[in-house]
């Protein structure tokens, strides 16, 4: 097996937005855990992401769709994939430093202020807390925001315990120019 793909309706009616949330911090622990498992177990000399020279690139829609629908079709790719391809999304960019943190892999950079104007996030707890390793209890969260009529974007940064949020796609040029890579 090479690739695994899992399909499922989320963000598409609004009456189903909890399940929608749900689903999305499912895929988002079980990407954290696979970072974790390759950052822990390849024996690949991985560098920090901010120290990596990935850059934020939006994600391109795909020709073919593996789902029935193939419509807002979005791919979660790990830590090998990512510096395969030199770059990556929100999700997959914060899962990795999600992942590193926890991990105690990295200097935490306290010196990177929140950017002005963050919207409020909604922090997604593990499905498995058992599992935390020795680093910062660092979280994925979310943000969303309606661009059309039926239209969701979800953006997907880091929450520190103390409140601090982390914007790994910033860092990396979302919106402007890297501050790291």
């Amino acid at each position: 097996m090479n690739n695994i793909s899992f399909c499922a309706d989320v963000y598409r009616f609004p009456k189903a937005k909890a399940y929608s949330d749900r689903v999305l911090g499912c895929l988002l622990w079980a990407l954290i855990y696979a970072d974790e498992a390759y950052l822990q177990g390849t024996g690949d000399e991985v560098p920090a992401l901010y120290d990596s020279g990935i850059y934020w690139e939006a994600e391109k829609p795909l020709g073919v769709s593996v789902c029935p629908e193939g419509v807002g079709q979005e791919l979660f790719l790990g830590v090998r994939q990512i510096r395969k391809q030199g770059f990556a999304d929100c999700e997959d960019v914060a899962a990795w430093r999600v992942a590193e943190v926890r991990l105690g892999r990295v200097d935490v950079p306290r010196g990177l202020p929140p950017f002005p104007g963050h919207p409020p996030v909604t922090a997604i707890r593990p499905p498995y807390p058992e599992l935390k390793p020795a680093g910062p209890d660092v979280l994925p969260a979310f943000y969303s925001r309606k661009t059309g009529p039926a239209a969701i974007t979800i953006h997907i940064v880091v929450a520190w315990p103390d409140g601090y949020v982390e914007d790994p796609s910033r860092v990396l040029g979302m919106g402007g120019a890297r501050r790291y890579g």
